[in-house]
């Protein structure tokens, strides 16, 4: 197979399909995936043991995926990981036949300079786009930071390997590596720069030991007459020479210096506790752990964590805001071990385990030791980052770890063999046909949620264009073929205004906030009886949203908890205050505004002027005029902001900007209501909108046994 089609491929995920926006597209999830069960289609691609585990190691990656099946069937939100469960196996596949392109020297030599032209054209893009747009931050083609450095340390010291060359081809690997470093520094990832830096004092040691002596090819091994060297360059079987010790350390140092010089401010923000994201990650860990202690034998599910989590997560004013969907936990152990429980995480960390353990074993009779120490190297650096993201569902970042498995095997006996005992006779027929009937399976499963993501992206474009029937016409047919996606649903709710189907997509989505909003909305309008329950849910789910107790409120005003829904949206959005429901309903106003003077947490001068504000309002003067003036808006928005997207981060699909007017205010109180809400304000207490405070019935809601308090600013 030609031996560039890994790196052209992980190019091509890297810079479009694969990307955080581009793999939300029908056609980037698509070509994605017809990519990846094309790539474990090579022939002579390893089925029975693909990762080189051994005798016993090889069942390893059966039982997780057993075990991924029974989790994926006790999910209460099964459609989240029908794609992960049935694409597990491929991308297990997918280091051997990486492996399999790379199996001869040539292979290799030609591969390694594919590779460092991929990462240096992506380290490029990143650095351009960051100089070019201003941003403080390096993040294309991926689309965000974190991601960026992901990628890049996993591939970087892989990448760097035409550097042993002695033709020009070395200054493809050098400068592959240098472009790489800075823009991971330019990414400003923690973890990113710690992955990169431990990167560079192992390379640095390893060049330097005995064990660094040993990792030359012989010509017996597959060298090529002095022209492929080792990792780092140095004569064979010498130890490396003083210029290029000097150099190293040179190197290393000045890494160091710049990691510190970029990091320190954020470190000092985090030991003293103003690090917003390191706030909002502990709130997400909270979730995360707290999820795992509910259900520590099954967990929720693959692909659960971004549906579910609302039901485990209290969100911290002034550092979660209103309205955040969260895709993910922010951490690749914790997001298993609440998907798969514990024996799902010792699953993994088995598999990863006895690979590396492998490789470490093959050190001294591989082909290639210098491309399996960048390999395990880089994957170290991979694990080091995953540490803080598990977004792994932007299919670039598994790519790029198979891409560094596969040269560890490509290095080995097993990635030479490239079938082993698999490659001849019945064995090859039965594996081919094994891969073969998976593929055609996985294909089979697969194609009507891309059916139904192509009619969703017509529909978005239609609605784009203003052709509403065309939209709901092809809304209609993505809820066809894709009946359990909460999201089809729930737009083709709010284009036919059908409070049934809104309810439908809530139930689907689990936990999903604003699912539960809009149900509950068109359900108090349609005055359905479960309309309370919902906005329940809703108000639950993101306590610091203003517009589930505010339709709680109208739904029933002459409940005994009306004023406190009506103060608790109040607080959640001042500007309610001037909302047309309240004329005529001076009582409830007045008995919200006592509520909202008792309201716990709250900043007391807060309190003091928004009271003050409002009662200076209510005893102005209103002129006939005034009294007939038209009202204006407040809207429910989302995807119309990356802080309030939905579609990305929890579903995987295009953004639909939405604003549906739900509120009428009059302009007139408006404009004298400029405070900010307490629910975006550091000063108010976490406690102050917790789903027990938020919640005025006895519909069901979560319960947390488990507390760990967030990391909170002195």
């Amino acid at each position: 197979m030609p031996p560039l089609l890994p790196a052209l491929t992980l190019a091509l995920l890297a810079a479009w399909i694969g990307t955080l926006q581009g793999g939300a597209t029908a056609i980037g999830s698509t070509a994605a995936v017809v990519a990846l069960l094309a790539m474990v289609s090579i022939p002579g691609t390893p089925w029975r043991d693909p990762l080189a585990l051994g005798r016993a190691g090889r069942l390893l990656p059966l039982a997780l995926w057993l075990w991924v099946a029974l989790s994926w069937w006790a999910s209460p939100v099964r459609r989240a990981g029908t794609a992960g469960l049935v694409l597990l196996p491929a991308f297990l596949l997918l280091p051997a036949a990486v492996a399999r392109c790379w199996r001869a020297e040539e292979d290799r030599r030609i591969g390694l300079r594919g590779l460092a032209g991929a990462v240096a054209g992506v380290a490029l893009w990143a650095l351009g786009d960051e100089i070019v747009r201003g941003a403080s931050r390096a993040a294309m083609p991926l689309g965000h930071h974190t991601l960026l450095a992901f990628w890049l340390v996993t591939l970087a010291p892989v990448a760097v390997l035409p550097w042993r060359e002695t033709s020009r081809w070395r200054f493809l690997g050098l400068g592959a590596g240098v472009a790489a470093a800075v823009a991971v520094l330019a990414s400003r990832s923690l973890l990113g720069v710690v992955a990169l830096v431990a990167e560079g004092v192992v390379g640095v040691v390893l060049a330097q030991s005995k064990v660094g002596e040993g990792l030359a090819p012989s010509r017996a091994g597959g060298g090529a007459g002095g022209e492929h060297r080792t990792f780092p360059p140095t004569r064979e079987g010498a130890s490396p020479s003083p210029t290029f010790r000097k150099r190293a350390f040179g190197a290393l140092l000045a890494l160091l210096a710049l990691a510190a010089i970029l990091q320190a401010p954020r470190l000092t923000g985090i030991l003293a506790g103003r690090d917003i994201s390191a706030r909002a990650r502990s709130v997400y860990w909270a979730a995360g752990w707290q999820g795992f202690l509910a259900r520590p034998l099954q967990g929720w599910g693959p692909g659960a964590a971004a549906w579910t989590n609302a039901r485990f997560l209290q969100p911290v004013p002034g550092v979660n805001p209103p309205g955040e969907a969260v895709g993910e936990l922010h951490s690749l152990p914790l997001q298993i071990s609440y998907e798969l429980g514990a024996p799902g995480l010792l699953l993994a960390l088995a598999v990863v385990g006895v690979f590396l353990v492998r490789r470490a074993r093959a050190v001294r009779r591989a082909a290639d030791p210098g491309l399996l120490m960048a390999s395990v190297l880089g994957l170290g650096g991979a694990g080091v980052v995953a540490l803080g993201t598990a977004n792994l569902v932007v299919a670039a970042l598994p790519w790029a770890v198979a891409v560094a498995a596969g040269g560890a095997l490509a290095a080995t006996e097993h990635g030479q063999a490239g079938t082993s005992a698999d490659g001849h006779g019945r064995w090859e027929r039965w594996g081919r046909s094994a891969i073969g009937v998976y593929v055609l399976a996985a294909g089979l499963a697969l194609a009507p949620g891309m059916i139904a993501q192509w009619f969703y992206d017509r529909a978005l474009a239609a609605e784009v264009a203003g052709r509403r029937a065309e939209a709901v016409r092809s809304l209609d047919l993505s809820v066809r073929f894709d009946p359990a996606f909460p999201l089809y649903r729930i737009r083709l709710a709010l284009l036919r205004n059908e409070p049934e189907q809104a309810l439908r997509a809530a139930e689907d989505g689990g936990d999903v906030a604003v699912l539960w909003t809009v149900a509950g909305i068109l359900g108090e309008a349609a005055h359905r009886p479960w309309a309370p329950d919902a906005l329940d849910h809703a108000c639950a789910d993101d306590p610091l949203a203003p517009f589930p107790p505010f339709f709680r409120m109208q739904a029933d005003p002459g409940a005994a908890g009306a004023d406190r829904s009506g103060a608790h949206a109040l607080l959640a959005a001042p500007q309610l205050a001037a909302a047309v429901v309240w004329e005529g309903r001076e009582e409830l106003q007045a008995a919200s505004l006592l509520a909202v003077r008792a309201w716990p947490g709250v900043d007391p001068g807060w309190k003091e002027v928004f009271l003050a504000t409002v009662a200076t309002t209510a005893a102005a003067p209103t002129t006939p005029a005034g009294l007939r003036e038209e009202p204006e808006w407040i809207a429910l928005t989302f995807d119309t902001d990356p802080r309030e997207s939905i579609s990305v981060p929890l579903f995987r699909r295009r953004p639909w900007p939405t604003r549906w007017p739900l509120v009428p205010v009059r302009q007139g109180l408006l404009d004298s209501l400029v405070l900010p809400a307490p629910t975006t304000l550091a000063a108010t207490a976490p406690a102050a909108f917790s789903p027990a405070v938020c919640v005025t019935t006895a519909s069901p809601v979560r319960r947390r046994a488990v507390t760990w308090q967030p990391l909170r600013s002195r």
